[in-house]
């Protein structure tokens, strides 16, 4: 799969149900760009030991909200 679609859910004894997907690569483009803004916060003094973000944090957070949003799909 190579785009955002649709994919039909076997629901066992049931109908069944169609159910929205993301695309392999925007999952991945996500999954990555949460995890750079998850190791920034845990791994930088300003994050971790600060009520407030950093920049560089705000930046990868911005990557991730883009990377999310519905307009990215893969």
């Amino acid at each position: 799969m190579t785009r955002a679609g649709w994919a039909f859910v076997n629901a066992g004894s049931g109908a069944g149900h169609l159910q929205r997907v993301a695309s392999d690569l925007q999952f991945t483009r996500v999954q990555r760009a949460y995890r750079a803004y998850i190791d920034h916060s845990r791994d930088c003094s300003a994050c971790t030991f600060d009520t407030t973000t950093c920049s560089t944090a705000e930046e990868l957070w911005t990557q991730y909200a883009a990377a999310n949003s519905p307009e990215a799909g893969g």
